[in-house]
């Protein structure tokens, strides 16, 4: 048997091969070789590590692989592609209606392309492995559209229906609260275009030369994974939507669910109105619970009652308090609920504070404007007038509370228009002391505690939220819509609430296992990890060795 033994000479260890064998039937060593001392060997393994040539890639190919791939298993695991082609009008060449809509899904939540680049976008992913049959031309913003157009509300509302039913089931998604909201996105479609969608109106975006399309959602508290959405025209108002979605709304999840008297609807004070509440108190299903918000001004006599007949919230609320009472709102008693919140107020302050300065610098720029003109120094444009300056200050006005809080005089002397303003100190104190920090919300929830309705009501943040995100522009962006039919905006929306709900369920899953991340963090977080394929063309360079590397991810 061989072995590695060692002998010292001259204070030094040296280290030989043995093997043990018998002579006369003793056993004896025998001495093969000698390797020198622990220093030899060394250099001996490095002499013959530095001669094996270093094997270099001929060339490599680097995919994004960790935020695609994590998308595309859950959208398997849901079923979503199956689903979609289930319903969808029959597809007999090229990709399936189901494998468009998640691979424009996983693109709008991970790097949103014009269609005009989206193949681009596709070869630098792992996903033409989960789809062989994409290319170039199969992926063409023309083939999509003609494999995709039959997808009309119905069929995408079935879709959605089944989707979010797997949703549920598989995340076990409480559904005892549902969060609603609605918001606004400008397009890029011609004005003389035809379609009934998108329609002139007010944006935040200042952009009065652009039509808008509105969208509707539902959210679960849940990782504010959306459950619900609805393409709606922009010339609704917010209240007027919330009354025509809120029927649509009992039927599908009562489908879903089985206990639409169980689900509580949660609004802000811009979703109400008197169809709304009506439709909310005369419900054919059974009884529809929900926790709403009212404007200041439907509750006006209630914010102006002293602070000794509120009382504390319990728990983690900091410093709030309550009042409570039964009023009449739209010919029918609920439970309301006015609230104090101190950090409400001090986020106020600083808008007010912000507000202020931005319509004395409007009214100074308004008073400057008319003193030239009495001057002699402005001679074109129109000659002002008492009503075209009124018309001016209720332009200044609707800067937000400022008509609450400042106070002005118009007067014409030999026609010129003079004109005062000052901030009502009076009227500021008032002000802040009686409505900054002030909530209104009712209910008919009237089993409810004080501390259940307000932690109902507040968790509209989570839907908020919700549209903050899809209106992020690296990742999830509905912006901006190019689209210029009915048909083509439905859908877009369609894929884009999808990418939305497949990424808040990777959150999810994500947070299950300890990481507690935003959804932007997350996708950016999987966009790091990358696919590299070495590829070795050895002497022949006929078929190359492929070899394939994962970047590592953070530890967490």
């Amino acid at each position: 048997m061989t072995h590695l033994t060692r002998r010292k000479k001259g204070g030094k260890t040296y280290y030989y091969l043995a093997r043990t064998t018998r002579i006369n039937g003793k056993p004896r060593q025998i001495i093969m070789r000698s390797l020198g001392t622990a220093e030899d060997m060394e250099n001996v393994f490095k002499k013959a590590n530095d001669s094996i040539p270093e094997i270099k890639p001929d060339f490599c190919r680097i995919y994004q692989f960790g935020a695609e791939a994590a998308l595309l298993n859950i959208a398997e695991r849901l079923g979503v592609a199956n689903i979609i082609d289930e319903l969808a009008p029959n597809n007999e060449q090229g990709l399936s209606v189901g494998s468009y809509m998640v691979l424009a899904a996983i693109n709008r939540a991970v790097q949103p392309t014009s269609q005009k680049s989206f193949y681009e976008w596709f070869q630098k992913t792992v996903l033409s492995d989960a789809f062989p049959q994409a290319n170039e031309k199969t992926l063409s913003g023309q083939n999509f559209w003609r494999h995709t157009h039959g997808l009309d509300q119905s069929i995408l509302t079935s879709i959605e229906d089944k989707i979010t039913k797997n949703i549920i089931e598989k995340y076990d998604i409480d559904t005892n609260c549902l969060l609603f909201d609605n918001k606004k996105f400008i397009t890029y479609i011609d004005t003389s275009n035809p379609a009934l969608i998108p329609q002139c109106g007010h944006s935040k975006e200042k952009r009065s030369d652009l039509k808008i399309i509105g969208l509707s959602l539902l959210a679960s508290p849940d990782s504010n994974i959306p459950l619900f959405h609805e393409t709606y025209q922009e010339n609704r108002c917010d209240s007027t939507q919330s009354t025509n979605i809120i029927d649509k709304l009992k039927l599908r999840f009562s489908k879903i669910s089985n206990k639409s008297d169980e689900i509580t609807l949660v609004f802000d004070k811009g979703n109400n109105s008197d169809q709304a509440i009506e439709n909310l108190k005369n419900d054919s299903l059974g009884k529809f619970p929900f926790v709403g918000g009212l404007c200041l001004n439907q509750g006006q006599e209630l914010i102006e009652l002293k602070g000794e007949q509120y009382e504390p919230l319990k728990g983690d609320f900091e410093g709030s308090s309550a009042f409570r009472l039964r009023k009449e709102i739209s010919g029918r008693e609920f439970t309301v609920l006015i609230t104090d919140d101190p950090r409400l107020r001090k986020t106020q302050l600083v808008g007010l504070r912000r507000n202020i300065v931005k319509c004395e610098k409007e009214f100074f720029a308004l008073q400057e404007s008319l003193k030239l003109r009495e001057e002699g120094q402005i001679l074109r444009g129109k000659t002002r007038t008492v009503v075209s300056t009124l018309k001016n200050i209720q332009k200044i006005f609707s800067i937000k509370y400022m008509k609450n809080i400042f106070t002005y005089n118009i007067t014409e002397d030999d026609n010129n228009i003079i004109l005062s303003y000052s901030l009502d100190k009076n009227k500021y104190n008032f002000f802040v002391n009686n409505y900054l920090g002030k909530t209104i919300i009712f209910t008919n929830r009237d089993e409810w505690s004080n501390e259940q309705i307000v932690s109902t009501y507040r968790s509209q943040f989570h839907v908020k939220e919700a549209f903050k995100q899809i209106k992020n522009i690296k990742h999830l962006s509905f912006r901006p819509v190019r689209h210029f039919t009915d048909n083509m905006m439905t859908i877009h929306s369609f894929y884009c609430v999808l990418a939305f709900t497949l990424s808040c369920l990777l959150q999810l899953e994500m947070e299950k296992l300890g990481f507690k991340m935003s959804v932007n963090a997350v996708l950016n977080e999987f966009s790091e990890a990358k696919q590299t394929l070495n590829f070795y063309l050895g002497e022949t360079k006929e078929k190359p060795t492929v070899a394939s590397v994962f970047s590592e991810m953070s530890p967490g």
